[in-house]
């Protein structure tokens, strides 16, 4: 009940994915050789000292190095000061050194002091400055000035706006296999920016960008092969499994749950404990919600109710709804927890209100064993209950009657939507709607106006469902006014004149003079 892997396909995938965020990279500095001359070896053993670790002695040496040294000496002095490596973060300092690089035409300081430009770290935020530095690093081929610089482009941040020139340097960048520029290629042959769309290189670009281990890419390519179906099922499965390892909380939840429910895998519990749980203290709520199942429901673990709740409860404050729903259950029935109902409908609502239909159902049976009085309206009241009815309770059904014969206008309204999917009960649901839009009530004007627009339980009328509309209208309902419009197009003069004096008479007719509902029959 509560198990969603949440798959999607290429074409959805990259209809409404967002661009790339421009972010900080790591320049390429561990593959830059040393430079000649009487330093190198010094700088070597530096050098290795980083890779090590050894950042105290790596810090210290380029601290001598740089006044003196290579601009690569002061490359990288800037750079240990950036990262706060072997003594505390220093970013004017890193500021000044790199620029000192930079100064001597260093490339991959100017990517990186271009970054402390954009996010305004050791000087004010230039974005003029952000985009210079690295157009001087793009152009001279460095591909993490390359595709940040496409980035740019593709946001207009910092430059016009300019899907082609986006393109052209994720181009640059991916041609040096930098692993985000293949991805941000994938995503312009799939939605046309940039270039004309085409899905096989989309592909092509998101399997390189997979293979030169970016775990993002990895995920979305075992996503877009699972899409295709039981031939591409192996394949997809190998992406899952590397994008897991990279720490991909969806990964490791879609990973785990198919090992909980036997889905392309043999069932392990243990591996799925294993996997969820990762994806869990990783944030994916989803997989929150999957360990409360499998606590709750004792599938191949002991069943524990408390522990199913802790993880219910983590799902629920995570916002994902379906966690909500259950949480909600818990605290109605008191499992692993006290019964509390205002808790239970806190976080039913939450459930209605994040789109899942079954928490409506629950309030409505919570409304009729009368554990919600003074807390809702009746328009709440009867749309819940209404749910309950459509979900087969019997006792809705009944409570919808009899206040629908006590002239409780949202109780005809939800009744009528009910017996509207019948056609031997449409009449009595025009009726109905009829007895509650004289009453006044703007959601049964409108439907009643529906109904007269299309026969439905009624003969068409397009003089009294201009009427309703009109009134609708007339009390706010902009809906309402639109397809006024649209019917009047299909109406001769005389007939919206009557359907306007219509509209006259029932307002003059109202309490007052005015829309105030008059009293019920």
């Amino acid at each position: 009940m509560f198990i969603r892997t949440g798959l999607i396909c290429l074409a959805a995938l990259f209809l409404f994915a967002q661009p790339l965020t421009a972010q900080t990279i790591t320049a390429d500095s561990d593959t830059t050789e040393t430079e000649p001359g009487a330093e190198q070896p010094e700088m070597a053993a530096l050098v290795q000292a980083y890779r090590n670790g050894d950042f105290v002695t790596a810090r210290a040496g380029l601290a001598q190095l740089a006044p003196e040294g290579t601009p690569n000496a002061k490359y990288r002095y800037g750079r240990i000061l950036y990262e706060g490596l072997g003594g505390p973060q220093d970013l004017p300092g890193a500021v000044f050194w790199l620029q000192q690089a930079v100064d001597d035409n260093h490339v991959e300081a100017a990517t990186l002091l271009a970054q402390l430009y954009r996010d305004g770290k050791g000087v004010e935020a230039d974005m003029s400055k952000y985009v210079s530095l690295l157009q001087r690093a793009a152009t001279r081929g460095d591909r993490s000035a390359q595709y940040l610089l496409g980035i740019a482009y593709q946001t207009g941040d910092g430059v016009a706006q300019d899907d082609g020139a986006a393109f052209s340097w994720f181009l640059a960048a991916a041609e040096r296999q930098h692993p985000q520029a293949e991805l941000a290629l994938s995503r312009a042959y799939a939605r046309g920016q940039g270039t004309a769309p085409d899905p096989q290189k989309a592909l092509d670009h998101m399997q390189a960008a997979a293979s030169n281990g970016l775990p993002e890419a990895q995920f979305l390519l075992a996503l877009n092969l699972d899409s295709q179906g039981p031939a591409a099922a192996d394949d997809a499965l190998i992406w899952f499994r590397r994008a897991a390892e990279n720490g991909v909380p969806a990964a490791l939840r879609i990973l785990g749950t198919r090992y909980l429910t036997g889905n392309g895998v043999d069932k392990n519990i243990d591996e799925a404990l294993r996997l969820l749980t990762r994806a869990a203290d990783l944030g994916d709520a989803g997989a929150m919600s999957n360990l409360g199942y499998i606590f709750a429901s004792g599938d191949g673990v002991e069943q524990d109710d408390a522990t199913a709740f802790e993880w219910y409860a983590r799902s629920a404050r995570s916002g994902l709804p379906r966690g909500m729903l259950a949480l909600a259950l818990f605290y109605e029935k008191g499992r692993g927890t006290d019964i509390n109902i205002q808790l239970a409908e806190k976080y039913y609502r939450a459930a209605l209100a994040g789109g899942v239909p079954q928490a409506a159902v629950q309030l409505g049976r919570l409304a009729l064993a009368g554990a919600l009085e003074g807390r809702i309206d009746d328009q709440d009241r009867a749309a819940w209950i209404a749910a309950a009815a459509k979900d087969g309770d019997e006792a809705a059904r009944a409570w919808l009657e009899e206040k629908s014969e006590v002239g409780i206008g949202a109780a005809r309204i939800e009744l009528a939507g009910l017996l509207l999917d019948d056609e031997a009960t449409q009449a009595r649901a025009a009726e109905l709607l009829s007895k509650a839009a004289a009453n006044g009530d703007q959601t049964a004007q409108f439907r009643l106006a529906e109904l007269y627009a299309a026969g439905t339980g009624v003969a068409v009328d397009p003089v009294l469902a201009y009427q309703w509309y009109n009134i609708a209208a007339a009390t706010g309902m902009e809906r309402a006014a639109e397809m006024r419009e649209v019917i009047a197009q299909l109406m001769t003069p005389e007939q919206i004149a009557q359907a306007q004096s219509l509209s006259r008479a029932f307002f003059d007719d109202a309490v007052g003079g005015t829309t105030a509902p008059k009293a019920d029959e």
